[in-house]
């Protein structure tokens, strides 16, 4: 529940970034750094964040597909394909801004409890200055009892 909600407030906040801000550029997606002792699905966030922003139409491109894409480009150049489905030269899209993610957290033990505070950050960089053009932050606090605190 709360990777759902953190998901929609972020993406709602980028993506009124985007549109009052921005308003044009393709956006990248960098993989989320989990700097925390927990295992936390970074990519359940990610594909998150990124339904919510397709939805509202904010446009990304995913470059790590150019190499196949050229290589399909050049097969259908060699007349093998037919004109009808070949793929077109010249219409690859830029990312002008990349999003990236980091998880932290602080851990207190006390009273036999571990405390965390879990930090969840999201960044929009320009590609062309490496300025940080938006960011947005979500908290949680999390306790569990620890067997054996204090022995």
């Amino acid at each position: 529940m709360e990777v759902k909600e953190t998901a929609r407030s972020m993406s709602h906040s980028l993506s009124n970034y985007y549109k009052s801000d921005l308003k044009t550029g393709y956006l990248e997606w960098k993989a989320i750094q989990n700097s925390t002792s927990e295992h936390i699905d970074t990519k359940l966030i990610s594909n998150e964040i990124l339904n919510q922003l397709t939805k509202d139409k904010v446009p990304f491109v995913d470059t790590s597909i150019r190499e196949e894409a050229s290589v399909e480009m050049a097969f259908g150049k060699t007349g093998m394909v037919s004109s009808d489905s070949r793929l077109v030269v010249g219409r690859f899209k830029s990312p002008s801004h990349k999003i990236k993610g980091e998880i932290n957290e602080v851990v207190n033990f006390e009273s036999g409890s571990r405390i965390q505070y879990i930090t969840v950050t999201l960044f929009l960089v320009s590609m062309e200055t490496n300025q940080i053009v938006w960011s947005e932050q979500t908290n949680f606090l999390k306790t569990s009892k620890v067997e054996g605190y204090g022995l």
